[in-house]
């Protein structure tokens, strides 16, 4: 509804993404566990160098809709750094539940830090980035209680958190519950902003300046909550950025947000 031309977006990530296909290449559709869209892609530098950072990126969509297939066209710039780049598919609601995207994700982070020697990268440097639901998502792999039942927790080394929901339980009352489901008891155990993300990296918290007050807000919160808890936290507000404007600019190296997160990768 902020956005009434937000299918001309979709689109243009989709097209771009496409191009960014064709131009790099990749390992399409790799599967982490059994659910039929726990898959990535995996992009890698064209000159590899042991030790790499690992950039795992996760799509937005609501937890109901999209696909890795939009979030393409933000890997280049990171693997022409020297990067290796994932790009991770989820199952989505209404099918599952978050919840269980939530233990998807954590599925997934053991999954690529048991794979990153073997892709020439450094299991200590993954760097998870989200855009909207996915930055929920990245947000709640790190600070998420952990299953006992997956070993270890994985390191993350910083979150690059774009445009994203992080108190849950204004989605109880708006059309897209229709599909997430959400009651109240799940809004509160998925609200990351009550239990931050502890790491020694850094978080990058980011919105655009022509979103919503409350979205704006939800990002503003976050921000200052993971203070609270001691993360180092930077927040960046896009001048003239919208909820889907804004993922452009964070694939671009050259904007102030892509460039940002470039630097927190150790890619600048």
């Amino acid at each position: 509804m902020a956005v009434p031309d937000f299918q001309q977006h979709f689109d243009a990530y989709v097209e771009r993404s496409a191009a960014a296909r064709a131009a790099i290449g990749g390992e399409y559709d790799l599967r982490y566990g059994p659910g039929p869209l726990q898959t990535y892609d995996l992009h890698k530098p064209k000159n590899p160098q042991p030790g790499a950072p690992l950039v795992v990126l996760i799509h937005g969509g609501y937890w109901r809709g999209l696909d890795k297939n939009t979030m393409t066209f933000a890997v280049p710039p990171y693997i022409e750094r020297g990067a290796v780049a994932v790009n991770l598919n989820y199952d989505l609601c209404p099918n599952v539940t978050l919840d269980a995207i939530v233990r998807e994700m954590q599925e997934a982070l053991v999954h690529i830090a048991g794979k990153a020697a073997e892709w020439g990268a450094d299991p200590a440097k993954i760097h998870v980035i989200g855009h909207s639901a996915g930055a929920h998502l990245a947000a709640m792999m790190v600070a998420a209680p952990w299953p006992a039942n997956l070993g270890p927790q994985p390191p993350v080394a910083s979150l690059g958190l774009i445009s994203g929901v992080y108190s849950l339980e204004p989605v109880l009352h708006i059309s897209v519950n229709e599909s997430i489901r959400l009651d109240g008891a799940a809004a509160g155990r998925n609200s990351v902003t009550k239990f931050p993300p502890k790491l020694k990296g850094p978080v990058l918290v980011s919105c655009g300046d022509a979103e919503p007050e409350a979205w704006q807000a939800q990002s503003v919160e976050f921000h200052q909550a993971c203070r609270n808890a001691g993360t180092h936290t930077d927040f960046i507000r896009m001048a003239g950025g919208n909820h889907f404007t804004i993922k452009f600019a964070a694939a671009d190296p050259n904007h102030p947000l892509g460039a940002a997160l470039l630097r927190q990768c150790g890619l600048r």
